[in-house]
Formats: structure tokens, C-alpha cells, sequence
């Protein structure tokens, strides 16, 4: 008996080829450009951020995130293309969720929040001499 593939024409095949989709982990991707812009804020915030702080704040939405991220996989209310992902799994969820959005976006406000706190108050001080 013929396998499946091989009942398929010619044209099938191009077709089924055609609408395969490659392999591009557009979350990683999407998400440099903000790497690269936490890097002049962390130079121009560092000394103002309260680190203790800030990593109980990003461990504890880390922890809540990853729980409610659990529950929406456990019940298939998300779920993820896997050629938009690394491939990694950690616990079912892609590796990008735990490093990329529940890390990054809170370490981010942070930073972003003094740099501007820092940059309102040189700005006060311009305008008070």
C-alpha cells in the first residue's frame, strides 16, 4: 500500500511546502531593540535604584505570572506556535515567557522610572539656580 506522500502530486506538495512555516522566534527578536535601550537607562539609573527592591519586586511577579501562565496552559486558553519559539520548555511554558516577559518588563519600568526621576530632578535644579 502507497504512503500518503506519495498520493500527493507534484502540486500538492509545493502547495503543502508553500504554507509550511519556517522557523523565526519572533518574541526573542521583537524584544532586542528594548534589550538594547534597558542598557543607557541602567548606565543613567543605577545609583538611584534600590536593587533589593527591585529584584523582590521582579521575583514576585515572576512567581504570579508563572502561576496564572500555568493555569491558562493547564485549561487551553494559550498556547503558542512552536515555530515562533525557541523550543525551550520550562514547566510547558516556552523559556521566552518567564526570561522575556515576566523579567525583563518589570526590571525595565524600574530602571525607566529613575532615569526619568533622575532627569526631572537635574532639570529642577537647572531651573532653581
Amino acid at each position: 500500500m502507497p504512503e500518503a506522500e506519495d498520493l500527493l502530486s507534484d502540486e500538492d506538495k509545493k502547495k503543502e511546502q508553500a504554507t509550511a512555516q519556517k522557523r523565526w522566534p519572533a518574541t526573542v527578536i521583537l524584544a532586542v531593540p528594548f534589550m538594547l535601550l534597558l542598557v543607557p537607562l541602567y548606565k543613567a539609573a543605577r545609583e538611584r535604584v534600590n536593587w533589593k527592591a527591585a529584584l523582590a519586586l521582579i521575583a514576585t511577579f515572576e512567581v504570579l505570572m508563572c502561576c496564572a501562565e500555568l493555569f491558562s496552559v493547564s485549561r487551553g486558553h494559550w498556547i503558542w506556535n512552536p515555530n515562533r519559539t525557541l523550543g525551550v520548555l520550562f514547566f510547558g511554558i516556552p523559556i521566552e515567557e518567564p526570561l522575556l516577559y515576566y523579567w525583563f518588563p518589570p526590571l525595565f519600568v524600574v530602571v525607566l522610572m529613575h532615569t526619568f526621576e533622575g532627569f526631572f530632578e537635574k532639570r529642577a535644579a537647572k531651573a532653581g539656580k
